[in-house]
């Protein structure tokens, strides 16, 4: 035991004269402990992207997800209500090809009778009856007692031979009583596609799970083994309490043929009964540090063995001790390049909070003088003169604090000239700490750009869309838990398509830029201004002073009288309006959904109140949607059933009384309501893309009557502007004359000045093809809207007709000049001319006077079925006044 201390003793008296071997005890921890703290720092950050990343994947999943869900129950609940309309009568596979309904996201539809036996079904089948009374779609949704969608576990379909998910609602009688299931089948295939887009890397997952846990479709997993089984792994504990969480998955859970460690984000959706994980695996998160750590552990390594192997030698030469010098200066130095050549300032603070290590780096990073800082300064007396830390005492007190509780932690600080310092601290075993010190200055701008890019819109800097969408979110969250109201603004602007086609895409995009300057100009600092669309706005105002509707209405007041004003855009005078929808937390809504809903709702009725004004919502507005929807479904039912019929008016020449042609007209009668509108049911098939098979409906059968009249009359159709973005409206044309063996030359096609607002380069090539058949092309209601006479040479028209209002005002003088004007340029055109709307006499003589040949109204006939149409020449009366 003696001897043993005396060997003790003899050993600490040759440390302590052994200076490198004091060195190697020195700097050893410190390159172990910068080598530990760097890679340490980059698998945290390598885990907080990953963590970004997997949210990110698992948020887009969702949505795409929801998309192709929501489309396939709207299809059902359209199915659904026609059925409801005519079940005896109903077709399916009629209905889903008229409609097109049996492509892309759906396999088929099916009807699924009470007896459980497939009634109807997309796909064709024609074997024997198919029993389905065992499915769980039908067993499920039979067993339901609300109305709701239902989402099963996939089958593979005895009629369609495909897996599939089978989505169902509940059919009714007209008793209210249940009828039987509409099933959409949606391919599990098509909800996998979005794995190729998400970039999860080697042994990604992305597994889809409804309400059960039931697996409904898996990649980046062996599929086979778990689709169609309930999984809930550690999904069902994750979400027991929220919509999200993310988690470790240590036991494979997530698929049992691939044991992988992995980060699992988890989201219910708010929408359907289904649930969305996204996996990316351990390895792929931490690759790039892990490679990274084998460099720095290669130069640690490196430096470790040149301290050990310097003290070695000089162990071994104790005799040679000026040689043993040397070999130790030269290992320092290299020691002091490899400290210099870090990437990273490097500092190093001892128990009693002095510096006892440092390198030109962390000098550099904090501005610090040489001259001035020394090893043995205290903490306080090293950073007195920074700027970024204004209580050095708070600050040491919370890194010790800190450091006591973990071995690691990390803090950023930035200074007044924008410089961020981001510094990571590593515990000392012998008190003190070791802290790593990187400028990420560059990095962090580079970051804030992302995250503007992300969420501002890059033209006016207002929000965007995703930003609006979660203040909204926020704004009802606040308000569920703190009952704290707020309104919804949505607007939209009147004319922007006019003046951006008329004078361009970067005008157009000046004239936002001064729209947004102008909105956030009316806006409070509280209020989110946001741009959602093209030429979409909106706005979350908090309450004021006031009640919050009348402080919205007051605010929506403003904004339409703002911007209304003027605008200036390279030296062209601009004038446009703005509609606004208004919706109100709680009073018209709390779910983000019903919010939105109700304020275009609102929106809509200020478009069809005349534009440029607002409205806030109301009941009565959601009773006319549901009431247009209605009518666009009967609309759809009645062109489908051709039970469109059409009305002709003729065209008289006045001089000689003869009919020249007729004019087509859709008239719908209803089984109800009788008589509609066409200024009712038009914009109807406009707004719901019914526009072109009505078009082509009334075409068709306008070119069959045709054929019956005498060979000198004409028969005209009117064609919509969305006729022409259709792209085969010659095709149409030139089916109907086929079809009814109509010559091109007794088909006139009318059209208004709108196709030439609207993409009229392409519009005017599709003109100029139909001229080319050897139809007749007609200008229709001159005189309205956008009006001029430079229309009357944009092309070779050969009719011209003034609109009614025109011949309403022809007793004044200045109606009577721009009529002059008019028939003076298309008689040098060499245009026929007609006068649309004449109802008396006293108009027919004025017409005559102008040089008016033709002329249209109820002075001689109004719109009749075919078979009442009278062609013979005017009344002597009529003759008269004339004459």
């Amino acid at each position: 035991m003696i001897h043993a201390r005396r060997l003790l003793r003899k050993a600490a008296k040759g440390i302590l004269r052994n200076a490198p071997l004091q060195i190697a005890l020195f700097f050893l921890p410190l390159v172990w402990i910068g080598y530990f703290a760097i890679t340490s720092s980059e698998r945290t950050e390598a885990l907080q992207q990953a963590r970004a990343h997997g949210n990110s994947v698992a948020q887009l999943f969702e949505e795409n997800t929801e998309r192709i869900f929501e489309r396939v129950d709207q299809s059902l609940l359209v199915v659904r209500a026609l059925y409801a309309q005519d079940p005896a009568a109903f077709s399916l596979k009629f209905w889903a090809g008229k409609a097109q309904m049996a492509s892309g996201d759906v396999v088929q539809f099916s009807l699924i009778g009470p007896d459980g036996y497939l009634s109807d079904t997309t796909t064709g089948y024609s074997g024997p009856p198919l029993y389905l009374g065992d499915r769980e779609h039908f067993v499920k949704v039979m067993e339901l007692a609300e109305d709701r969608l239902y989402v099963a576990k996939p089958v593979f379909g005895r009629a369609s031979n495909k897996w599939t998910i089978q989505i169902a609602r509940k059919l009714s009688d007209h008793g209210k009583g249940p009828a039987g299931v509409v099933v959409g089948s949606i391919s599990v295939d098509l909800v996998g596609r979005f794995y190729d887009t998400a970039k999860l890397g080697v042994g990604g997952t992305l597994v889809l799970r409804n309400a059960d846990y039931i697996v409904l479709a898996a990649r980046g997993i062996d599929q086979s083994t778990v689709l169609g089984q309930r999984n809930p792994g550690h999904v069902e504990g994750a979400l027991r309490d929220s919509a999200y969480s993310q988690y470790w998955n240590w036991s494979g859970s997530e698929g049992r043929a691939n044991r992988s460690n992995r980060l699992i984000t988890a989201r219910r959706s708010r929408v359907f009964p289904l649930i969305f994980t996204a996996g990316l695996s351990e390895q792929e998160i931490y690759s790039r540090s892990q490679a990274r750590q084998k460099i720095y552990l290669g130069g640690s390594l490196l430096l470790t063995f040149i301290i050990l192997m310097a003290t070695a030698l000089h162990w071994r030469r104790q005799k040679a001790l000026d040689a043993a010098q040397r070999e130790l200066r030269d290992s320092l130095s290299k020691f002091e390049d490899a400290l210099r050549n870090l990437p990273q300032g490097l500092s190093m603070f001892d128990g009693e909070d002095r510096l006892i290590a440092f390198n030109r780096q962390w000098l550099d990073a904090y501005e610090l003088s040489p001259d001035n800082i020394r090893v043995g300064m205290n903490f306080r007396e090293v950073f007195a003169h920074q700027e970024a830390v204004r209580d050095l005492d708070a600050y040491l007190v919370d890194l010790k604090d800190r450091l006591a509780k973990s071995e690691n932690t990390s803090n950023t600080v930035q200074f007044p000239d924008g410089r961020v310092i981001h510094i990571s601290y590593g515990r000392r075993e012998s008190g003190g700490w070791v802290a790593t010190h990187e400028d990420i200055t560059e990095r962090k701008a580079s970051e804030d750009r992302i995250e503007r890019l992300a969420h501002y819109d890059s033209l006016t800097g207002l929000a965007n869309r995703n930003l609006f969408k979660g203040c909204l979110d926020e704004a009802l969250d606040k308000y569920l838990l703190h009952h704290a109201p707020f309104a919804v603004l949505l607007l939209d602007l009147d004319k922007f398509k006019s003046v951006n086609d008329a004078l361009g895409h970067h005008c157009g995009d000046a004239l936002l830029k001064q729209v947004a300057g102008r909105i956030k100009a009316q806006a409070r600092t509280v209020d989110t201004a946001a741009r959602i669309g093209g030429d979409e706005f909106a706005l979350i105002v908090a309450p004021g002073s006031s009640a919050l509707q009348d402080d919205a209405a007051t605010l929506a007041a403003r904004l339409v009288k703002a911007i209304a004003e003027p605008y200036e855009i390279d030296g062209h005078p601009v004038v446009i309006g703005c509609s606004i929808g208004v919706a109100v937390v709680p009073e018209h809504g709390t779910r983000v959904d019903e919010i939105l809903r109700n304020a275009d709702l609102a929106l809509y009725k200020s478009k069809n109140a005349g534009r440029n004004g607002f409205h806030l919502y109301s009941p009565e507005l959601k009773a006319e949607a549901d009431q247009r929807d209605i009518l666009e479904i009967e609309l759809r039912e009645a062109i489908w059933r051709e039970e469109i019929e059409v009305f002709y008016q003729p065209i008289f020449e006045l001089s000689t009384g003869r009919a020249t042609s007729v004019e087509a007209l859709a008239r719908w009668r209803h089984k109800t309501r009788g008589l509609i509108p066409p200024a009712e049911f038009i914009p109807v098939a406009e707004q719901g893309g019914l526009i072109g098979e009505l078009g082509d409906l009334v075409l068709a059968k306008a070119c069959r009557h045709a054929v019956m009249l005498p060979d000198d009359i004409k028969v005209a159709v009117n064609l919509s502007a969305l006729q022409f973005a259709g792209g085969n409206l010659v095709d149409s044309v030139m089916a109907a004359l086929a079809d009814s063996g109509l010559a091109e030359t007794r088909l006139e096609l009318e059209i208004t000045e709108s196709v030439f607002l609207a993409d009229s380069q392409e519009n005017l090539k599709t003109l100029e093809r139909l001229k080319r058949l050897g139809v007749s092309i007609a200008l229709d209601d001159f005189g309205v809207g956008y009006s001029s006479l430079s229309y009357l040479t944009a092309f070779p028209f050969n009719k011209v007709k003034i609109d009614k209002s025109f011949i309403d005002r022809i007793g004044r003088a200045e109606t009577v000049a721009v009529l002059g004007s008019i028939v003076q340029l298309a008689k040098t055109l060499n245009l026929s001319i007609v006068a649309e709307g004449v109802e008396t006499s006293e108009q027919v003589e004025k017409i005559r006077a102008l040089g008016i040949a033709l002329g249209q109204g109820y002075l001689f006939s109004k719109p009749v079925p075919f078979g009442e149409l009278l062609l013979q020449v005017l009344p002597e009366s009529e003759r008269q006044a004339v004459a």
